[in-house]
């Protein structure tokens, strides 16, 4: 009896290290427990207890829920990277589109901005990043995912892309390209506790691979939705005309201070 009771903690155990472990709780959700390698980076950039347990997930049926459609602009601290302990105000700004189209500009830093569109599936994509201090505008085709309608908890979708580095002084030439292999994965939900509060969010990393112009690339960015409020942390590169051309890693952290 005693021999298989210990044979259950032991299997028990080492579902409990297993990397991307999931369980159903008593409602039915989903609950993802997060991966060990995202949460060293998520430590590190983030803050530990930034990430704190996981939660019940559920499939995103609805991106603008997550991220709302319209302007605003919110205060980030920055925990990690090369302007760590500052604080930057990031806005959503949104651009006017024939036949109505939805086109956001969201500042990632305050010389970097994506450019988001939602598609007629309604995904969110971000075809587009700027550098205005390095004048830099790196093009990815297909454009990368920002948030998909009808992911669920674990999922992971891949792409092929190619990559084009454009310098704004003159953007008909193309000084560099290249191709990228990327990975988006709803990682799952979990509780997030940021100066601006608590919050249940959903976590997104999109991981790619690849080499563009002289450097190969290899590297993950992260995204926290929180459902009505948007992106409550992320972590991405901070100069990426520094990182796509020869891929200095200077990835920051970014959590939400205060919502405007």
């Amino acid at each position: 009896m005693r021999s298989s009771r210990a044979l259950v903690a032991l299997i028990c155990a080492a579902v409990g290290a297993w990397p991307f472990v999931s369980r159903v709780d008593a409602q039915g959700g989903e609950v993802k427990a997060l991966p060990a390698e995202d949460q060293q980076v998520i430590d590190r950039l983030l803050g530990p207890g930034v990430v704190r347990q996981a939660l019940p997930s559920a499939p995103i049926d609805d991106t603008s829920v997550y991220f709302p459609l319209e302007e605003r602009s919110s205060n980030y601290q920055v925990t990690g990277g090369p302007n760590a302990g500052s604080v930057q105000t990031l806005p959503v700004a949104k651009g006017k589109r024939p036949a109505g189209n939805v086109a956001l500009r969201l500042a990632l830093s305050p010389s970097q901005a994506g450019f988001i569109r939602q598609t007629e599936q309604g995904d969110l994509v971000m075809p587009a990043v700027s550098d205005a201090g390095e004048g830099v505008i790196i093009v990815t085709t297909p454009p990368n995912p920002f948030l998909l309608l009808g992911m669920k908890p674990g999922e992971a979708r891949t792409l092929s892309q190619t990559v084009s580095v454009n310098y704004l002084d003159d953007p008909s030439k193309q000084d560099y390209s290249g191709t990228l292999n990327a990975t988006y994965t709803y990682l799952g939900t979990y509780q997030v506790t940021v100066p601006a509060g608590t919050y249940p969010a959903v976590l997104v990393r999109l991981k790619y691979e690849g080499k563009v112009g002289p450097a190969h690339t290899e590297d993950s960015a992260y995204y926290f939705f929180a459902p009505g409020v948007g992106l409550v942390a992320m972590i991405s590169q901070e100069d990426v005309e520094a990182f796509w051309v020869i891929h200095i890693d200077n990835k920051s952290g970014k959590v939400l201070a205060s919502a405007q």
